[in-house]
């Protein structure tokens, strides 16, 4: 992770040392300690309350490549760190979409479960094929009665 000292935090968030003192006494801004015992201010810190740095006049990004010390970073060290940034936020973004897949399933399991069965198709549709059958046989029974005892009508 890239620090700054106190200095170097000034310089690139464009705000006077007194300010970031008065920061960090209130609780706003969080330190570290280097290993030299001196009290750091880690790079997601500046940029959490103090928003993005400010460009200097060695170009845009000249800020990023200073360390705790306030010396200049050899630009590798600069790509290695965003490089990793990024290996993590892709780890994170799969983590998350696994996560939200998990969620929307579970989510579907559970519409199923509450919804109304859907309703059962009656053999008969509304009782229509029923009567057309009563009918039918009533027809049956009638023609049956007629052409075989045709004395019964008389």
């Amino acid at each position: 992770m890239t620090t700054f000292s106190i200095s170097a935090a000034a310089r690139a968030t464009g705000v006077s040392r007194t300010t970031l003192q008065r920061a960090i006494n209130s609780g706003r801004l969080s330190t570290t300690t280097d290993a030299a015992g001196g009290r750091c201010i880690d790079l997601s810190e500046l940029l959490r309350v103090f928003g993005p740095l400010q460009t200097t006049q060695q170009g845009e990004g000249a800020a990023l490549l200073q360390d705790a010390a306030g010396e200049r970073a050899p630009p590798d060290t600069l790509l290695e760190l965003l490089q990793a940034q990024l290996r993590d936020a892709r780890d994170r973004e799969a983590r998350l979409l696994a996560m939200l897949e998990a969620e929307q399933q579970a989510r579907r399991e559970m519409e199923q479960k509450l919804l109304p069965a859907p309703p059962r198709p009656s053999s008969f549709e509304n009782g229509r094929l029923g009567v057309l059958l009563v009918l039918f046989a009533l027809a049956l029974a009638i023609a049956t009665v007629v052409f075989f005892h045709p004395d019964w009508l008389r």
